[in-house]
């Protein structure tokens, strides 16, 4: 699938950029003596990391079903995304508040060379900025596959893998100009105060950042159901059988990014036979999985009708 190609290589861009921004952060952070380049220095280190667990999630989720797991390992996504944003906090927004706080106490030293951190500062943003330009690209494509807009396809997309390094890179831009302000100010003034808050500021960032994704992996891992607009879709799809007199109940679970299960319990015209059940409940699913392809697990039950409650 097209949507996994472009998971991949925004990962891919992320891993490279994230890896050699990492060491000229601490490079610089260790030779201006700057608490908010060193707190950029661990931020850059967790995003690596994370994209590493990323890239380890591709291949579990797509494992095949078997006895323990019959509807297959897709919701390894989800954990390994919820992974990815108890991380962020830990290594970078942790670091961020201790680095800040050390500063902002008098008890951090270091050198003088600006110069070397706005190099690097610069250069960050560039790499950064293009690994924004890969994701952001493959997520518009991504979102083409399924006509809708960047904006909605972010909304409604269960595919978090894709969604970390678009986290990660805005995140990332934003903490760079804290950085850099921090710094400029720090400079200005000789107040290393300054300098203690923009790393505070980047710790603000990432847990935000990370509260957001945190929040996104793991409504889906106790069991989100699709997207409203997907779910009525569904609904509609069964509705337009004339052999359906009422649908009592639609459940729909994401079992991975591209994989859904879809129950439903129906009740039919009194008329029908064996024979005539098995085809309907057969072409009830063969138009639910035309109109949301991820479907891949679909369970129609026949109910009796509902009974009138007590006056």
């Amino acid at each position: 699938m097209a949507e996994e190609k472009g998971t991949k290589r925004s990962i891919y861009a992320a891993l490279v950029a994230n890896a050699l921004i990492a060491i000229s952060k601490f490079v610089a952070g260790f030779a201006s003596g700057s608490s908010a380049m060193l707190a950029e220095g661990a931020h850059s280190v967790a995003d690596t990391v994370n994209q590493v667990f990323l890239l380890i999630s591709l291949p579990l989720s797509q494992r095949q079903p078997d006895p323990e797991h019959p509807y297959g390992y897709g919701q390894d996504r989800f954990f390994w995304s919820f992974v990815v944003a108890v991380g962020l906090f830990i290594a970078g927004a942790v670091f961020s508040f201790y680095e800040g706080a050390t500063k902002i106490a008098g008890e951090s030293e270091g050198g003088e060379s600006f110069l070397v951190a706005y190099v690097v500062l610069g250069a960050a943003f560039a790499f950064e900025g293009g690994a924004l330009v890969v994701t952001v690209r493959e997520f518009l494509g991504a979102a083409r596959e399924e006509d809708r807009s960047f904006w909605d396809h972010f909304k409604r997309t269960r595919n978090t893998t894709m969604k970390v390094p678009l986290y990660e890179d805005v995140a990332a831009l934003v903490g760079l100009v804290i950085a850099a302000a921090g710094l400029f100010i720090t400079q200005l003034t000789g107040n290393t105060v300054f300098d203690g808050i923009a790393s505070i500021g980047i710790g603000v960032v990432l847990s935000v950042v990370a509260f957001q994704l945190g929040s996104d992996s793991r409504a889906l891992l106790i069991g989100a159901a699709a997207p409203q607009e997907d779910r009525q879709r569904v609904h509609d799809a069964i509705a337009s059988f004339e052999e359906v007199n009422e649908i009592l109940r639609l459940l729909t679970m994401h079992l991975g990014p591209n994989a859904v299960l879809v129950n439903a319990e129906i009740h039919v015209v009194d008329d029908l036979n064996t024979d005539q059940i098995e085809e309907l409940i057969e072409h009830i699913t063969h138009t639910i999985q035309e109109e949301m392809p991820e479907a891949n697990q679909v369970f129609i039950e026949l109910r009796p009708p509902r009974q009138p409650g007590p006056e």
